[in-house]
């Protein structure tokens, strides 16, 4: 099934190359995207069994990852059934490689070989940025060209932690994780270290940590909102998925207080910048990408707090990718009307798209964890998890820097949403498929802020524990 899972998609971009109709593509992109989506929600009944020899294999943190792929590509692919009622460029390349890219992702998820799983997040780099650069303008080429500059060192980076992993586990012979893991009592401490260093460095890149951001604000403020979403939603969790794994070997090693301190830093310092950053912002997109940066800031912080701090990090996967495809899709439904992402050349969008409208306050709302929505109890857990190991200090810094980036954001989103009406460029009527997509996201946030399912509390549980926590 995993096998299945990762060629169906792969097989569909290949489809994709074909000359026909732009629409047909979209449709089909569709089907594909239900498809992948039922196939993971049988796994949640039973997973599926090892294969390739052990290379590919899914546990319950491979699956919530998983599960996030699904959350984002199926609403992204109904979005493009109105965003390309509009759009006249050519979407042959594009399909194609978010079809590509949906088959990499769904690797990295089940990839059980630490080395596999470089070699699946660095093609996600690849498929990726033909993406970013879709509308072939002169800033969008910029942005990719420094997201590609970015990412392909840290990358790089990642492949000398790997090499210094399989140095540390020379005595284990592989980098199967499961061998790793039961030879832990082998491994080099001091090589294991080196490792940590270079593979969070260079995961952390991809993730977009602070101080190795530079690449989200501009690849997230030039890109379509579909292609942010699933950037924000979904590619850097699978960097975060490469750090869990580290911590499950840190954890069987003894260095699980050597790698939290990175973590609490990194985490800390990922709240600090945006906090200081949105405060001068104006434009919508880029505003939203320095939100993403403090999100992947309270993933590792999580990780790092351990206990209800990693239960509250996995429970925040699934949030933020709900919150992504909220925010994203509502921005880039807001770009396509109006041609413009900067609160100066937008305003009053309330009046003009009274529903667009709601969704950017939904947005503001739901991306800063604001009550009830389920982004607001992961947050809570976290900063729980600090108060409870009395990381005082931390925990007051992260709240403080919290309220700062929903002023920040706030700021922006109030000017976009109020105020004397700009006329839109591209006068173009409320979308339903644009808007149906939006607001399920909206309401399945809403959902998980009032009730966890028993199934999901479950997973996230097992997850916590092979973590070690």
């Amino acid at each position: 099934m995993l096998s299945l899972l990762i060629l169906i998609p792969l097989l569909g971009a290949l489809a994709m190359l074909l000359p026909v109709r732009a629409m047909f593509r979209v449709w089909f992109l569709c089907a594909v995207s239900f498809t992948y989506a039922l196939i993971v929600a049988s796994f949640w009944r039973q997973l599926p069994a090892a294969e390739w020899n052990g290379y590919l294999a899914l546990d319950p943190l491979g699956l919530i990852l998983l599960s996030v792929n699904g959350l984002l590509f199926l609403p992204v692919a109904v979005f493009m059934i109105g965003y390309f009622q509009h759009e006249r460029r050519n979407n042959r390349i594009f399909t194609a490689c978010l079809l590509f890219l949906m088959s990499m992702m769904t690797l990295v998820s089940a990839s059980y070989h630490m080395g596999l799983l470089w070699v699946a997040i660095e093609t996600t780099t690849l498929f990726s940025a033909p993406l970013i650069s879709f509308h072939h303008n002169r800033g969008t080429l910029e942005a990719t060209w420094r997201y590609l500059l970015v990412c392909s060192v840290g990358i790089a980076l990642a492949l000398m932690g790997t090499f210094f992993l399989a140095i540390a586990a020379r005595d284990v012979h592989t980098l199967l994780l499961p061998a790793i893991l039961n030879g832990a009592s082998s491994l080099s401490v001091n090589w294991l270290k080196l490792s940590v260093i270079f593979l969070f460095v260079g995961y952390g890149c991809k993730m977009g940590l602070a101080p190795m951001h530079s690449w989200k604000p501009e690849a997230y403020g030039q890109a379509t909102g579909m292609v942010v979403v699933l950037m924000a939603g979904g590619l850097t969790q699978c960097s975060f998925l490469a750090l869990m794994r580290v911590s499950q070997i840190c954890y069987k090693t003894g260095l699980s207080g050597f790698y939290a301190s990175i973590l609490l830093v990194t985490g800390v310092l990922s709240l600090v910048v945006p906090a200081v950053l949105l405060l001068g912002e104006k434009s919508i997109k880029r505003s939203f990408a320095y939100s993403s940066i403090e999100h992947m800031g309270i993933l590792v912080l999580g990780l790092g707090l351990g206990g209800i701090g990693i239960f509250g990090a996995l429970f925040h996967m699934i949030n933020n990718s709900l919150a992504k495809v909220v925010m994203f899709l509502t921005a880039g439904s807001v770009a396509q009307k109006y041609g413009a992402s900067h609160a100066s050349l937008v305003r009053g969008v309330i009046h003009t798209y009274p529903v667009t409208g709601v969704f950017l306050l939904v947005s503001l709302f739901a991306g800063t964890g604001m009550f009830p929505f389920a982004t607001f109890h992961s947050e809570l857990l976290i900063i729980n998890a600090a108060i409870i190991s009395k990381q005082y200090v931390l925990s007051g810094l992260a709240i403080l820097c919290l309220a700062v980036i929903f002023i920040g954001i706030a700021k922006v989103v109030l000017e976009f949403a109020y105020g004397q009406p700009t006329d839109p460029v591209l006068a173009k009527k409320e979308n339903l498929f644009m808007n149906i997509t939006i607001a399920l996201a909206a309401m399945a946030l809403l959902c998980l802020g009032v009730w966890m399912p028993a199934p999901l509390h479950r997973v996230l549980h097992d997850a916590v524990t092979l973590i070690g926590a």
